[in-house]
């Protein structure tokens, strides 16, 4: 057991609340002042399930990556909450300073791509390279392994055969593909890119993973810093979690 103000410190160290987007909705969700935490437990998203999980697991605290509550609410009829506050269980989001912070979710993702020499294109875009130049076929393969996916959506209007410059963004980026044309890149990873987005013509391979599997690492992430931080104080368990849908 430790105190939750602990808790806040390790976690505003990796990615202080000053980061958050104005429009963003980072930091407590639901918060009890409960002073302690015995049982932490890491998610990307809040769903109906993982509280399940939470209350079946004994856990007091959940830390998500999306934030349960985006928009302002006038009555609390969401089951989530209800379900959250009945069983005292507090719920905090580190939602886009995770996404703009040093060794936040892009640079993990290239860290999954294996680049090289990573840089900040913007506050949610990173490039770098590969140690070697790959046909189209191995770098897809490369991210089938690395992401654990089956599937993988492929944009390729420049008719690319060869990868080696990378740009990578967690999540939603396909609003950066316009403007990732004035970057000497290859191929661009990231996840929810729209049918009329796709349409527009690139000379660089976008390739789509999908939103919950660009940002899976996100968990694993969070999980080992607190364990390390204060393993012996807190015990930190992994959801539970899959993708929104099934490729069948």
């Amino acid at each position: 057991m430790i105190k939750t103000i602990e808790v806040l410190k390790i976690l505003d160290k990796y990615a202080p609340a000053v980061l958050a987007e104005d429009w963003d909705n980072s930091g407590w969700q639901i918060n009890l002042y409960n002073p302690y935490v015995k049982k932490i437990m890491v998610c990307l998203t809040v769903t109906d399930d993982v509280i399940n999980q939470a209350v079946d697991l004994g856990c007091d605290m959940i830390v998500s990556h999306h934030p349960l509550i985006f928009n302002p609410i006038k009555k609390i009829h969401d089951i989530k909450i209800i379900k959250a506050i009945k069983n005292n269980i507090q719920i905090f989001a580190l939602h886009t300073n995770a996404d703009k912070t040093k060794g936040g979710t892009s640079d993990m993702l290239a860290e999954y791509m294996l680049l090289r020499e990573t840089a900040a294109i913007n506050d949610f875009v990173r490039a770098g390279y590969l140690k070697y130049a790959m046909t189209l076929d191995e770098f897809l393969s490369k991210v089938k392994l690395q992401l654990n996916v089956s599937h993988l959506k492929v944009i390729n209007e420049g008719a690319k055969t060869s990868i080696k410059n990378v740009a990578v963004c967690a999540g939603a980026g396909a609003e950066f593909i316009e403007p990732l044309g004035r970057y000497n890149i290859d191929a661009y990873v990231t996840a929810d890119v729209k049918y009329h987005q796709a349409l527009e013509p690139t000379r660089f391979v976008i390739i789509d993973v999908g939103h919950f599997e660009s940002e899976k690492p996100f968990v694993e992430r969070i999980t080992n810093m607190l364990r390390k931080a204060k393993g012996d104080k807190v015990e930190v368990v992994i959801a539970n979690e899959k993708p929104a849908w099934n490729i069948v």
